[in-house]
């Protein structure tokens, strides 16, 4: 595995340090921008705008169909008869 005269020096989280590791010393913010065009600040507004919106409108068209459902329970249970009060029971006494 490793020489014991040479470890390899690690972070706090337990991993080889990355500039020490032989890899390239940029900076992460560089790193980032130049993995993804799309990180930029225009962008990133951008999207939270529309996942905000999509949000909201998923939130509106669930508290719609909750709405409807329990009006069509509502419904279902009033036809049923199931929300009348019960009838009244007369009490006889049995013979043993």
């Amino acid at each position: 595995m490793w020489n014991n005269q040479n470890p390899p020096e690690f972070e706090h989280d337990g991993f080889p340090h990355p500039q020490r590791d032989g890899a390239d010393e940029t900076s992460p913010d560089t790193e980032q921008e130049s993995l993804d065009p799309n990180l930029s600040p225009e962008h990133i507004k951008a999207t939270k705008k529309s996942l905000k919106r999509i949000y909201i409108i998923l939130l509106i068209m669930g508290l719609l169909l909750g709405g409807l459902v329990s009006v069509g329970v509502v419904i279902a249970l009033d036809r049923m008869g199931l929300t009348d009060a019960p009838a009244d029971v007369e009490e006889t006494e049995m013979p043993y």
